[in-house]
């Protein structure tokens, strides 16, 4: 029997969004800049950050990414979700001039944290950055 299955298994699963640019350099080399992380504890919750970010940068995708992106919005998450939840991970991208822009998400397993068992939570370094929706968390001097 697999850890997964087991009753009071200490795993869960989760599933883990990033938002990426990648700009080109002239040189061939260019950049990658994750610019934010999300840990949703659905598909559904996954898609709906995705679908937000997307909406929020749509005007500045050149013409057929914004086409596609609307069409997406319309249509293409219910896909994405069946297939969030069938354990393989999503992606769409876009271009914004030379910029390509890419929202992902994967499914993992979370492990508990060590103060769960050992006492109360430290609160986040970065608290301002912090995405962390979980019941439970403990992020600038407020518990989630």
């Amino acid at each position: 029997m697999s850890m997964l299955h087991r009753p009071n298994s200490p795993l869960r699963h989760a599933w883990w969004c990033e938002f990426i640019t990648r700009t080109p350099a002239p040189d061939g080399s260019g950049e990658e800049v994750l610019v934010r992380t999300r840990c949703a504890e659905t598909p559904t919750q996954a898609m709906v950050w995705m679908r937000l970010a997307v909406r929020v940068l749509l005007s500045g995708f050149d013409p057929y990414d914004t086409e596609r992106a609307y069409q997406w919005l319309d249509h293409g998450q219910w896909e994405a979700v069946a297939r969030l939840r069938a354990g393989e991970p999503y992606a769409f991208v876009a271009s914004a001039g030379w910029t390509r822009v890419e929202w992902s998400a994967r499914r993992v397993l979370l492990l508990p944290l060590a103060h769960a068992a050992t006492g109360p939570p430290r609160p986040c370094a970065e608290p301002a950055l912090c995405a962390c929706t979980a019941r439970g968390h403990w992020c600038g001097g407020h518990h989630r």
